[in-house]
C-alpha cells in the first residue's frame, strides 16, 4: 500500500519549467534489487523506505534526515563544511557519541569509512545490557537505526586521512578530498586487525585468507579450515565453523586464553583439533589456499595441514595513526585519555578501543562514547561562555 506526496519546485532559466518530485512512503519495505547509494551521506541503501523521484530518476536515502536535507536543494546540494563537533569512527563508541551529541543538540558530523567497526565481525555478543545474546551485525544495525532514524546527525561514509590544527579548532580531510572544520573532535576509530606478515598471507587475500569472520564463514561451509588465534575471537570463529560441519584446525602460539566456557566447548567439539604452542610459518596454494605450514615452538618440528581457508584472528592494533602527531599515545599506539575522555590536545576527545581505557568490550566502548559527548558539551559551554577560543 503506497502513499504519494507531491512536491513542486520551480527552477527559472530561459524558459520556466516545473519538475514534479514524488516521495513514496511504503507501509511494506521492499528490498531493492541492487543496493543504492544515499546521495547525501554515501551510505548503502537496501530498502525502499525513503525515496524521491526527480523526473525519471529515483533516489534512495538511509533516513528521513538525509531525504529532507536533499529536498532543500536537490540540484545544487552541497555539503556543510563547519561543525561544533566531528566524530571520527562509527563503531559502538562513535555511534553512541553521535546519539548523545544529537540529544545534547551539538552541531555534529560523523565521518567513518564503514558502520559498526569491529563489532560487526562478532559472531556472538553475550550479556550486553538488554540482550542475553545478540550478533555483532544485529547490534550494529540497532545502533545505526537509533542514530539515523531517531537521533539524526549529519554523517558521511568516508575515510579520514588527515587532522590538522586550524585557527578555530581542527580541519579534517577525507580520502575523497572533502574538507571539514570543527571546534572539537571525538576520535572513535577503534582497532584494526593485526596481520601475521608471513609468506602467502598477502597473496591469498580474498582467495582463502579471511579476517572478517562473520562475512566470510558461509563460503567455507563443510570445508577444512584453519583458524589462527587462541583468544576469544579465534575460539568463537572456530566454534562457528565447527557448527557448519567444517574440519577446524585451531592454532595458538600458547595456551588458549578465551572465555573458559568457550574453551570447554572447543575441547569437546568433534570438529575442532587444537594445536597449542604452534606458529604458522606459511600459507600455501596455487590459485587459492590449499594448506598451512606450522611449526612447534617447543621442538621446531614443521607439519603441513591441508585446508581451504585460513581465518586470521591474532588480535588488534589501535587505529590511531591519523592523530598520532596531535595527541599523546602509549607504547601500544592507544590514545591516552583522562577520566572525561579528554586527550593531551585541547579540543580533541577520544573513546572506545582506540584509547588506553581499561577493558576492550562493546558495552565499555558504548559508555565511553556517551561520556565523550557529554565532555564535549561541557567544553563547548565553557569556551562559549568565556567568549574566546584557545588555539589548539
Amino acid at each position: 500500500f503506497y502513499f504519494y506526496f507531491y512536491f513542486y519546485f520551480f527552477f527559472f532559466n530561459d524558459t520556466a519549467t516545473t519538475e514534479i518530485y514524488t516521495l513514496s512512503l511504503h507501509d511494506a519495505l521492499p528490498i531493492l534489487k541492487e543496493k543504492a547509494k544515499d546521495p547525501v551521506c554515501g551510505m548503502e541503501v537496501e530498502k525502499d523506505e525513503f525515496s524521491l523521484e526527480i523526473g525519471k530518476k529515483k533516489f534512495y536515502f538511509c533516513s528521513r534526515g538525509c531525504l529532507e536535507k536533499f529536498k532543500e536543494s536537490p540540484e545544487t546540494y552541497s555539503e556543510k563544511q563547519g561543525y561544533e563537533l566531528i566524530i571520527i569512527g562509527a563503531g559502538p563508541a562513535g555511534l553512541t557519541a553521535g546519539v548523545y551529541a544529537s540529544i545534547l543538540k551539538i552541531d555534529t558530523l560523523l565521518l567513518s569509512k564503514d558502520i559498526g567497526g569491529q563489532a560487526v565481525d562478532s559472531t556472538k555478543i553475550k550479556n550486553y545490557m538488554g540482550y542475553d545474546f545478540i550478533t555483532g551485525p544485529e547490534l550494529t544495525m540497532r545502533f545505526q537505526d537509533q542514530l539515523i532514524q531517531e537521533h539524526y546527525i549529519d554523517h558521511q561514509i568516508s575515510e579520514v586521512m588527515k587532522i590538522a590544527r586550524a585557527q578555530d579548532g581542527f580541519e579534517i580531510t577525507t580520502r575523497e578530498g572533502g574538507e571539514y572544520e570543527a571546534r572539537t573532535v571525538i576520535m572513535a576509530t577503534g582497532m584494526m586487525r593485526r596481520r601475521l606478515n608471513i609468506p602467502g598471507e598477502e597473496k591469498f587475500q580474498r582467495r582463502g585468507v579471511a579476517y572478517r569472520a562473520v562475512q566470510d564463514m558461509t563460503l567455507f561451509s563443510g570445508l577444512p579450515v584453519a583458524v589462527i588465534g587462541g583468544g576469544n575471537s579465534g575460539i568463537q570463529t572456530a566454534l562457528e565453523l565447527g557448527g557448519m560441519n567444517c574440519e577446524v584446525l585451531l592454532l595458538s602460539h600458547g595456551p588458549l586464553t578465551g572465555d573458559p566456557s568457550d574453551i570447554d566447548k572447543v575441547r569437546t567439539s568433534k570438529n575442532i583439533i587444537v594445536y597449542e604452542g604452534y606458529e604458522t610459518k606459511e600459507i600455501q596454494g596455487n590459485d587459492n589456499v590449499e594448506a598451512v605450514l606450522i611449526v612447534s615452538r617447543d621442538t621446531g618440528e614443521e607439519t603441513l595441514h591441508a585446508c581451504r581457508g585460513v581465518f586470521i584472528q591474532v588480535g588488534l592494533l589501535a587505529n590511531s595513526s591519523v592523530c598520532s602527531r596531535l595527541v599523546e599515545i602509549n607504547e601500544k599506539g592507544e590514545i591516552m585519555i583522562g577520566p572525561d575522555c579528554s586527550t593531551s590536545r585541547e579540543g580533541i576527545f577520544a573513546c572506545g578501543d582506540v584509547t588506553d581505557a581499561f577493558g576492550k568490550r562493546i558495552v565499555i566502548a558504548s559508555g565511553e562514547g556517551a561520556k565523550a559527548a557529554l565532555s564535549v558539551h561541557g567544553y563547548l559551554l565553557r569556551i562559549n561562555a568565556a567568549g574566546t577560543y584557545s588555539e589548539p
